[in-house]
């Protein structure tokens, strides 16, 4: 017979095989036929759309369970955060229902006929494409007024509405749907009062927000005023494309200015930072303010913007950057969990000679599994990739990392009651007994979420990094947890009016609490659900997409790879060095 204590081992450890098995041996569910899944997600986006068509357009929040909306600004100005963010995505979707890109052949009945009725759901949708397209772009023509007497901040401006106007202008020349002027005249004027912000800084690292009607720039009214460092330093991808489209190098020589005081006033590629950044830096001096380092909020997409401008312009130095930078995160914040080995990524909160790694991994550090992916192969199918002179060792460590990352990533959806992920988790590294606070607990016992942090918002992230690793690798795996992800949304983020009897009023919405099952709602849409999360849902399920051809900013929005020939041509290169 065993002892208790013997017995209580055995059980662990049967345990611990058990979750192990869930976690890496279950198989997958079939997936349904692709086009249902792509006019799922169609669906998804015009019942969200609109619901805030009918009760809040032109608003910049939207509440889509009361209804209620409101602006950012104090003279009660919209700034186009929903439109303009969600402009691209219709374009995207209306292209993809467009009836020359419809393969009939897949809408054959049994006895080989065509499906009409399928055909015509298929132009209905387009026909809604077709009209809000036309809709937002007279609205953007004639209501958009970005001569606003108030503070915005530069980073969310750029990103959002100059990466969405500029997008809207690419998709609308590619397209020819609409008028792409109204877009790039709409965005040279707000490119123009958002630059003044890096004009009047004297090393050119700019303050936080600016007032677009005045043109003062506005120094963070926390932190000692220092600016965020992935805020300034993820403004490139949008200035130097408004730079191509217009011939003006003003934007594209401002932009680049905030790398040099930033990496040799901190010396950022010695073996005290590795290349990894504190997240605050002081705007007047370029010197780092703390020592937090980490690749979730406002330090995320500094990363990204040093492979996705390589990726844009094909400027070598920016490759090199991304290069020590991601060595840095290899050496320094990646662990793994004490259960399954599943791998994260972890915070120095002290700085990198501080002992221990934090294991606090936000959900927005999930967008590094597709950054990493796109910088191993450069948008290359994987097999093609690993054929070029440039695969090496270390792209082979990042293509690894890459794999591994996704998956811990759709873990912290498949490891919560909900099946959608909370906003922050806590890895069990076995470093500490975190098993004892008051926490949510992960169904296998990887991660633990504090009460505070177990709100959804709607992210993009893993499925952002899904999207690039399928059109990667082919694998239907990452197809089938993305499609897994989806249904959970659907499931627990959808809220209908209890009188609809035919999912007229379906919309969606934010969650206080993803552990608690039916799930708590949060009154909140995010301009990012429709232009970030429904889009890398649907390049998901499409087919041909292909990752050479386009970069996609920060926020989802796509712009054209550029020639770096015209690029020369037009005296748009890079113009500053750094000693590596």
């Amino acid at each position: 017979m065993f002892s208790n204590q013997a017995f209580a081992v055995i059980t662990a450890v049967v345990a611990i095989l058990l979750s192990i098995a869930k976690v890496f041996l279950e198989p997958e569910p079939e997936l349904p036929d692709n086009n249902l899944i792509l006019e799922s997600i169609e669906s998804m986006f015009l019942n969200s759309w609109n619901d805030y068509t009918q009760y809040g357009y032109g608003s910049d929040i939207y509440a889509p369970i009361s209804h209620n909306h409101r602006n950012f600004t104090g003279d009660d100005k919209p700034m186009g955060w929903i439109i303009v963010d969600s402009l691209d995505t219709m374009m995207q979707m209306y292209n993809y229902t467009l009836a020359e890109n419809v393969n009939v052949t897949l809408y054959k009945t049994t006895d080989g006929s065509i499906d009409q009725s399928k055909l015509d759901s298929i132009a209905s949708r387009n026909e809604q494409f077709k009209e809000a397209i036309l809709k937002a772009q007279d609205w953007i023509q004639n209501t958009l007024d970005y001569d606003i007497n108030a503070p915005v901040n530069v980073f969310e401006t750029t990103i959002r509405m100059l990466g969405g106007l500029l997008s809207a202008y690419y998709y609308s020349t590619e397209l020819q749907i609409g008028n792409p002027n109204v877009y790039l005249e709409k965005a040279v004027d707000l490119g123009d009062r958002l630059i003044l912000s890096l004009e009047y800084s004297e090393i050119g690292i700019p303050y936080s927000s600016i007032n677009l009607q005045t043109g003062n720039p506005i120094r963070n009214h926390v932190d000692d005023g220092a600016s965020s460092t992935a805020e300034f330093t993820t403004l490139q991808l949008e200035f130097k494309y408004l730079s191509f489209l217009t011939q003006n190098d003003k934007y594209w020589k401002l932009v680049e200015k905030v790398y040099k005081p930033l990496y040799e006033n901190n010396n950022l590629t010695s073996p005290h930072f590795d290349g990894l950044i504190p997240i605050y830096t002081v705007p007047e001096t370029g010197k780092f303010f703390g020592e937090n380092i980490r690749l979730g909020s406002r330090g995320d997409s500094f990363y990204e913007y040093l492979l996705k401008q390589y990726l844009l312009t094909h400027e070598q130095i920016y490759y090199d950057l991304y290069r020590i930078s991601i060595e840095g995160v290899k050496k320094h914040l990646v662990s793994k969990s004490s259960i399954n080995g599943i791998v994260f990524i972890g915070e120095k909160e002290f700085g990198l000679d501080s002992k221990g790694l934090s294991p606090k991994m936000d959900h927005l550090v999930c967008f590094i599994g597709g950054v990493l992916a796109m910088g191993a192969t450069e948008g290359l199918p994987i097999e093609v990739a690993k054929e070029q002179a440039f695969w090496d060792e270390k792209r082979q460590e990042d293509w690894d990392l890459a794999q591994e990352i996704t998956f811990t990533c759709y873990q912290m959806y498949d490891q919560i009651p909900s099946g959608l992920a909370p906003e922050i988790v806590v890895f069990d590294d076995g470093t500490s007994d975190i098993s004892t606070n008051n926490w949510y607990q992960s169904f296998y016992n990887d991660f633990y979420v504090k009460p505070n942090d177990a709100h959804n918002l709607q992210r993009p992230e893993a499925v952002e990094s899904l999207m690039f690793m399928y059109h990667l690798t082919k694998e239907k795996k990452y197809r089938q947890w993305g499609y897994q992800i989806l249904q959970k949304f659907k499931e627990n983020a959808s809220i209908k009016d209890e009188n609809d009897t035919d999912d007229s009023t379906i919309r969606y919405t934010s969650l206080e609490n993803c552990f608690d099952v039916p799930t708590e709602k949060r009154d909140n849409l995010e301009s990012f659900w429709l232009a970030e999360t429904l889009k890398y849902f649907h390049l998901l399920f499409q087919d041909d997409v292909d990752l050479t051809k386009v970069v996609y900013n920060t926020e989802a929005h796509p712009f054209p790879v550029l020639d770096p020939k015209v690029l020369e041509e037009m005296s748009l290169t890079t113009g500053w060095t750094l000693d590596i």
